[in-house]
């Protein structure tokens, strides 16, 4: 089968692709960044452009029976906004699957996303769902929890302050919970949704079996490092005119409001149908970080 990736060069995007070549799929994969490692594969074909441009798209999803989108954005930079990326992106894409005659869209979202959510990350990806729902084109969602794995952007940036930091710093009482899936498990779901049929226009909670407080989340990372660290509470309302401080001076912040309060909020799921549509039994956290560290 001929399927495109947007978003290829990213996280989730590298390991999907590689799970695909599993099963002899026939890859395009479309990024506005050169991937860190070149696929020297004949099955895959890099093309550079952007989500903004239907002519740079179109050439990407030519041909492709099947379409994954996974172009987002955690923060937003002086170009690259919620509303430009996520909401006019997914209608430019829709628009080159129209045009390509794709015959599915598998869209990887966010567990929170809703028409009122608190965030605009969230609020976005609300409109890019129902843009797909709408397309007239055969869909599957996914809605993630936090995504772990060896070079991610959640994991790196943690064991980074648990290596360098005698303390680790906790937003609030660390008590919100997550529930963090493997990539490993959830790209094992996602290219099986390009032809399963049973998955048609569902939305899924993509999740690990456990919910985690997320100061337990960070206890496991310590233990799987070997560090020895004590936590620091700093409470949201000392965090957050921080946050908002960073926000005005730089583009895309370290850290901003909506992420403390995505932080806040939570990230948990049903994830029973994930499970039943896909047979998978996706794997404890601490399991995962033992792939990923080796044992302790």
């Amino acid at each position: 089968m001929k399927i495109a990736v947007t978003g290829g060069s990213g996280f989730v995007g590298r390991h999907l692709v590689q799970r695909l070549l599993k099963d002899n799929h026939e890859i395009s994969i479309l990024s506005r960044h050169k991937p860190k490692e070149d696929c020297n594969n004949s099955k895959v074909r890099q093309l550079f452009g952007s989500v903004n441009e239907i002519t740079e798209l179109v050439p990407a999803i030519q041909d492709c029976e099947v379409v994954f989108h996974l172009v987002g954005i955690i923060a937003e930079t002086r170009k690259n906004t919620f509303e430009k990326t996520v909401a006019e992106g997914t209608k430019n894409v829709v628009e080159a699957c129209r045009l390509a005659h794709v015959k599915r869209i598998i869209y990887l979202s966010a567990l929170g996303t809703s028409e009122k959510a608190e965030t605009a990350y969230h609020r976005t990806k609300y409109k890019a769902e129902e843009t797909i729902k709408n397309s007239g084109i055969d869909w599957v969602i996914f809605r993630s929890s936090i995504i772990y794995g060896k070079d991610d952007g959640f994991l790196t940036l943690m064991t980074k302050i648990i290596k360098m930091l005698p303390i680790v710093p906790i937003f609030g009482d660390g008590k919100y919970k997550m529930q963090p899936i493997f990539i490993n498990d959830l790209t094992q779901a996602m290219a099986q949704a390009a032809q399963n049929q049973r998955a048609s226009k569902k939305i899924i909670d993509a999740g690990g079996p456990e919910e985690l407080e997320y100061v337990s989340v960070m206890d496991h990372i310590k233990r799987a490092l070997g560090k020895k660290r004590l936590n620091f509470h700093i409470p949201f309302a000392v965090i957050r005119p921080v946050a908002a401080l960073m926000e005005t001076l730089l583009k895309p912040a370290p850290l901003t409001k909506d992420q403390l309060t995505m932080l806040k909020m939570g990230s948990v799921g049903d994830i029973s149908l994930m499970k039943s549509l896909f047979e998978i039994e996706p794997i404890k956290f601490e399991d995962g970080l033992i792939k990923i560290f080796g044992e302790k």
